[in-house]
């Protein structure tokens, strides 16, 4: 069941309380899974600048999981959120720029996004510098720059580190 004070609060506008809803709405916590709404509620609180709503709401439009896609508005939303911070939307944007997903493809600008998510610790971004200095990716192929942040990946949990680390022995 839906706690009542955080319903009453998403309809009177609390913006946590607007994501707080579309968790348990997304999650399927309290009530049963509904995507729609739980999109509904994102977007309200994405609509006010709450960061984890725009990247929600943006994965969202850009997966099509409420049933429609709008690669243009997830865009918008999931660069807000990215250059916010926050680091779900980091990795997702630079994953995009890279493969071309609703933005023109740009190794430079994955690079970069990569490089602020390693320096915000993010285990993914750095196992994906690592592969960009292994394979000359917008950068010069380094053995040892690509060592240094698969191992800082791996060391942080991001276990698909180790084949990277693998291949680069045999190299």
């Amino acid at each position: 069941m839906i706690n009542k004070m955080i319903l009453k609060g998403a309809i009177d506008g609390g913006v946590e309380n607007q994501f707080l809803l579309a968790q348990k709405y997304y999650h399927g916590i309290g009530e049963s899974k509904n995507l729609p709404l739980a999109e509904s509620w994102y977007k309200e609180a994405a609509k006010k600048g709450h960061t984890a709503s725009e990247f929600m709401y943006a994965y969202m439009l850009l997966c099509g999981e409420a049933g429609h896609k709008d690669i243009k508005l997830g865009t918008k939303y999931l660069k807000r959120s990215a250059f916010s911070g926050y680091a779900n939307a980091v990795l997702l944007l630079a994953r995009n720029y890279y493969y071309g997903y609703g933005v023109k493809r740009n190794e430079k600008k994955a690079f970069r996004l990569w490089s602020k998510g390693a320096k915000q610790g993010l285990a993914e971004a750095e196992y994906y510098l690592g592969l960009c200095y292994s394979k000359g990716i917008y950068v010069k192929s380094n053995v040892r720059k690509s060592k240094k942040h698969l191992y800082n990946a791996l060391n942080n949990g991001f276990e698909i580190a180790k084949t990277a680390i693998s291949d680069l022995a045999f190299a």
